[in-house]
Parts: C-alpha cells; sequence; structure tokens
C-alpha cells in the first residue's frame, strides 16, 4: 500500500514538473516570437492617392480590390473603392468604403453635382445597427443631427456640407456611392455670393 502511495505521490511530482515545463518553454517562445509579432504589426499595406488606383480585373466579371489613402489624416486604415467602368466595361457603380474611429469632416469643402445622385451611407462597423456616434450633415440648407446608422440621398444639383462627424464611440462604416455617367468635378458654393442659413463653404478648422 505504501509503495502504491509513494509511486502515485512521484507520478503526481512528475505531471507537475512537466507541466511547468511546458510552461517554460511556451513562455519562452512567445517572448522569441513577441519582437517578430511587434515587426509584423507595424507593416504597413502600401496605399497611393485615388487618382493612382488601378484595381485589377480577374476574369470578365471578377475585380480584386486595392487599397488606396485617404484624403483624411484621420483615416488611417486603406480604402477600397470600385471605379465603375475603369474596372469592368459596363459596370456603372462607383462605390467606396473607409474604416472611421475618429472625428473628422469627411468629404471636401461645401459643393453640388449638377449631372448625378449620390448616397452616402454611415453605421456600426461590427453590429451595422450599433451606431455610437454623433453625426451633422447638411443638405440644402438643412441641418440633420444624426445618432443612428443612416443613408443620405443627395439628388444631383443639391449642395452639401462635408460629413461633420463629431463623435466616434464605436468604429463606423463610411460608404459613397454614386451611378456612373458623370466624372465633371464638383461645383464649389462660392465664397464670394452671401448665403442665409447653415449652407456655406466649409474648411477643416
Amino acid at each position: 500500500m505504501s509503495r502504491k502511495k509513494n509511486t502515485t505521490r512521484r507520478a503526481f511530482v512528475q505531471d507537475m514538473a512537466a507541466g511547468t515545463a511546458a510552461i517554460a518553454v511556451v513562455s519562452a517562445l512567445a517572448q522569441l516570437n513577441a519582437p517578430a509579432l511587434a515587426q509584423e504589426s507595424k507593416k504597413e499595406t502600401p496605399m497611393v492617392p485615388l487618382e493612382q488606383l488601378k484595381n485589377v480585373l480577374h476574369g470578365s466579371n471578377i475585380v480584386e480590390l486595392k487599397p488606396w489613402r485617404s484624403i483624411h489624416k484621420s483615416i488611417t486604415l486603406p480604402m477600397i473603392t470600385a471605379l465603375g467602368e475603369k474596372d469592368v466595361p459596363g459596370s456603372k457603380l462607383a462605390i467606396g468604403f473607409a474604416y472611421v474611429d475618429k472625428p473628422d469632416l469627411l468629404g471636401v469643402e461645401t459643393h453640388k453635382h449638377d449631372n448625378r445622385d449620390q448616397w452616402i451611407f454611415l453605421f456600426g462597423a461590427k453590429n451595422f445597427v450599433d451606431f455610437d456616434a454623433d453625426v451633422e450633415f447638411v443638405l440644402g440648407n438643412q441641418v440633420n443631427k444624426i445618432n443612428y446608422s443612416f443613408y443620405a440621398y443627395i439628388p444631383r444639383g443639391m449642395n452639401h456640407m462635408p460629413l461633420n462627424v463629431k463623435r466616434v464611440g464605436k468604429p463606423l462604416i463610411f460608404i459613397d456611392a454614386r451611378i456612373e455617367g458623370d466624372d465633371a468635378p464638383p461645383v464649389f458654393l462660392d465664397k464670394n455670393v452671401p448665403n442665409k442659413g447653415p449652407m456655406r463653404p466649409a474648411k477643416k478648422s
């Protein structure tokens, strides 16, 4: 009986020693891998300005999305955009996606497009309807204060200010969409013409 107890005790001690050794090995490997993981996390995806963006067509209908760099410093992760006819002959949809996790004015100064409509989407990045942010969007002199997942339809000819993301509690997905057909530059609100109401030329502070 005593011999059995000693054997059991010895086996227990050996198991403990083996477990401790395994933990030590795992810990050592983790420390060895830490610099490599840190280095990998620092690697940045190469990004180009939108003007230089060239997606890659595979076959006749599949397009590989390439990353590009936002004009906004607050957006640090790569953006992706479908370029319509520039990607696939006959494709009319131009749509861009961005990950937003900091407040900013998104877009350019107050402007309109005379020959095309536009759609702007903003919603939760993880749970689409979990919207933890405060946003203000001025469309045609109407101030819209928004704290919910939304999209805005901007008909041709409507002046609109940049999307003012005032607070971000949880990351968001921003989408800018249009139907191709008019590549004319935006028509900016004339700074020299007095304008009643909130619609005015807007610049980042």
